[in-house]
């Protein structure tokens, strides 16, 4: 059996015996509350660090979004200049 099918069968095992209702793999979960000065510190620094990397990443993705339209406008100008210089060849107005 797997993991996770051992702790189905433990866990309904034990709510017909009238046991623990709660998961033998999960059984508490630790807070993260900073306390100390020093802790406080770091999880406002690491919260820092995370915001400017969020924004690096939206200002990388829109300058991408700008340089891809600006390629997909240039590409656009070339197709209808090739058609007007293919109209005037055919002698179409």
């Amino acid at each position: 059996m797997s993991g996770i099918a051992k702790a189905g069968f433990s866990f309904l095992k034990n709510l017909v015996k009238g046991k623990s209702k709660t998961s033998p793999t999960i059984s508490s979960v630790k807070t993260n509350v900073p306390t100390t000065k020093l802790e406080k510190a770091t999880s406002k620094l690491n919260i820092a660090k995370h915001k400017t990397k969020m924004s690096k990443a939206k200002l990388d993705q829109t300058m991408f979004n700008i340089d891809q339209a600006t390629k997909k406008a240039k590409g656009r100008m070339i197709d209808k200049r090739n058609e007007k210089i293919v109209k005037k060849f055919i002698g179409e107005k």
